[in-house]
């Protein structure tokens, strides 16, 4: 995997995120952090300032990424960034934002951010414009990667399990978020493959499913000798999760974004996905053809042809 590099001291990991909130100022269907059903939530200063002085002992990141929800919310940003700076576990930090709010936001959080992701979603206005945030990202020096408008998302989160087992490690190992987008996330005093699986149990029990809480899938960062061993462990390991087992990962179809509102909450809970969970089962076999007939460097013609006739009925 890319995002490792292991050494006989700390583990560098390319990147972790931490939700500073749970909750949003915008409603998103398909949202794979499932803000706008949870619960809202601040997270605490003291205990991420405590679980990223015990990540740091094992392992150094190249970036950590504030997330949420929506971390300008948080009315402590500016001291959660100022902490990461001290305990030196990460080179940079990384701000994902819908940018809502990016023009109430003091000189000094500009300073302390070193790249700022801004999503763009349809009918969401900001009061910052593209050419605003650009300059003042030039100003302090911030890198900027400015989002074209999000007009779709992937249908990740499901209410109905996925009872192929097989089926549930194929989408796994096909899952961007898991893999290729190392969306590794720090919640809750434990490390996670992925950001999605800390929210499992909050959003199932919303749509009435019993499931375990998010310790069945998480690493304990305190009180554990092993932690290096055990992040470079599951990092390397391609057994999926059991939170995997109601998630499409990104070979779920693709979805128009809108805003939801209350009744639209509610129906996402209640809705029916064994039709997605069957357009993933094709997915992920037409992901594996993809690279058996297309990845290979010098294809032979008949091969190729052969993998053109075999995705064409699949589509079809």
């Amino acid at each position: 995997m890319d995002a490792l590099v292991s050494n006989r001291e700390k583990l560098r990991v390319s990147a972790m995120e931490y939700n500073l909130t749970e909750h949003c100022n915008l409603s998103c269907y398909q949202c794979d952090h499932a803000s706008p059903v949870v619960p809202k939530k601040f997270a605490s200063l003291d205990e991420f300032e405590r679980d990223m002085r015990a990540l740091s002992e094992a392992v150094h990141l190249a970036e950590l990424r504030l997330v949420g929800g929506e971390p300008l919310l948080h009315p402590q940003l500016i001291d959660f960034m100022k902490v990461t700076r001290e305990t030196g576990v990460a080179d940079a930090i990384k701000v994902y934002t819908n940018g809502v709010l990016l023009h109430t936001m003091p000189d000094e959080f500009w300073a302390q951010t070193d790249t700022l992701w801004v999503s763009t979603y349809p009918g969401v206005r900001r009061r910052m414009s593209d050419e605003a945030i650009s300059a003042k990202c030039a100003e302090h020096g911030v890198l900027l990667d400015l989002r074209p408008v999000i007009t779709e998302f992937n249908r990740t989160c499901i209410n109905n399990r996925v009872e192929d087992q097989d089926l549930v490690k194929r989408i796994f190992r096909e899952c961007k978020m898991a893999n290729e987008y190392e969306c590794f996330a720090i919640y809750d005093g434990m490390f996670f493959r992925c950001s999605v699986a800390p929210f499992a149990q909050k959003r199932l029990r919303l749509a009435g499913v019993d499931f375990p809480g998010p310790e069945v899938d998480g690493i304990p960062l305190h009180g554990n000798p092993r932690l290096r061993e055990e992040i470079e462990r599951r990092l390397r390991s391609n057994e999926p999760m059991a939170a995997c087992s109601y998630c499409l990962g990104s070979s779920g179809p693709m979805i128009e974004h809108r805003q939801m509102n209350r009744q639209g909450c509610k129906a996402w809970l209640e809705e029916d996905n064994e039709a997605d969970i069957a357009f993933a089962r094709r997915n992920v076999r037409r992901q594996a053809l993809e690279r058996r007939f297309f990845g290979a460097p010098s294809l032979p013609g008949r091969a190729l042809r052969k993998g053109r006739r075999i995705l064409a009925s699949l589509n079809s």
